[in-house]
């Protein structure tokens, strides 16, 4: 329906997914698995190398620790190494969760989110967007951190706005100011656009003021396109992936939507 309205000048200027004038076909299979998952699958998109299941920018060795294997340069290192431009990363998961996390770290095991914060921090996109507040704050602020170390505080000591509210999301990118944001919308993943817009259910309710994927993107554009080196920028909608995994298909559709 939306691609006769566009013929048909209805939706001028609005392409459908399906409209795209360009696709890519990337072999993302593991090496130690023909069913990839998410981490070693975003990880070959991100170094062109690929890896094993559950890691994150390294080679699969036998260390004893997760964070030891032989490292591969990220494309976001290369970015800012090769050509100082802005990097950002948007996603309605948490920001330590594999996609995501593959843009900056490197891991055995995806399941090191604590370390992954830390990472993305060394890291400093000009741009991250997402869920998983807990992973961030120390247990004495309601996070979940052993090691005490508060990384919104981190984040705002090295000039980084900090939106924790789409409201607030809202005016940060509209302030021609901003070079730096950081924003965390949930303590886990942000809920998904049928429990937000229509049912009111999961957390949609105790967190009313969530952003969505749209609201998250044309907030990183707004920022971003104040690098005067330009910018490349990472978008997942990863509660498809989530729910589908429970076989929620209503959910799956209504944030494949909101990606489209």
């Amino acid at each position: 329906i939306l691609s006769k309205g566009i013929t048909q000048g209805k939706y001028e200027g609005k392409l459908a997914i399906d409209d795209m004038p360009y696709m890519a076909l990337v072999s993302t299979a593991g090496t130690d698995s023909v069913i990839t998952d998410s981490a070693n699958s975003m990880s070959a998109y991100t170094t062109g190398h690929k890896s094993c299941v559950g890691a994150l920018g390294v080679y699969c060795a036998r260390n004893n620790d997760s964070l030891a294997h032989p490292r591969v340069e990220n494309i976001t290192s290369l970015a800012k190494r090769l050509s100082s431009i802005a990097v950002g990363i948007v996603t309605t998961s948490e920001l330590s969760d594999a996609t995501p996390a593959a843009m900056v770290a490197h891991t055995r095991k995806r399941s090191d989110m604590q370390s992954i914060v830390r990472m993305l921090f060394e890291a400093r996109p000009e741009v991250a967007l997402g869920g998983g507040g807990a992973q961030f704050l120390p247990k004495e602020l309601g996070g979940v951190r052993d090691d005490g170390v508060d990384f919104v505080e981190q984040f705002k000591s090295q000039g980084y706005a900090y939106a924790g509210t789409a409201s607030g999301l809202k005016t940060l990118a509209a302030d021609g100011s901003v070079r730096r944001m950081l924003g965390i919308f949930h303590p886990k993943d942000i809920d998904g656009a049928l429990d937000r817009k229509y049912l009111h259910k999961g957390t949609a309710l105790t967190l009313p003021d969530q952003p969505d994927l749209v609201d998250e993107t044309k907030a990183a554009l707004d920022v971003l396109s104040r690098s005067e080196n330009g910018f490349m920028l990472m978008v997942e909608s990863a509660r498809i992936d989530k729910y589908s995994h429970s076989l929620d298909w209503e959910r799956a559709v209504y944030d494949t939507i909101m990606l489209d």
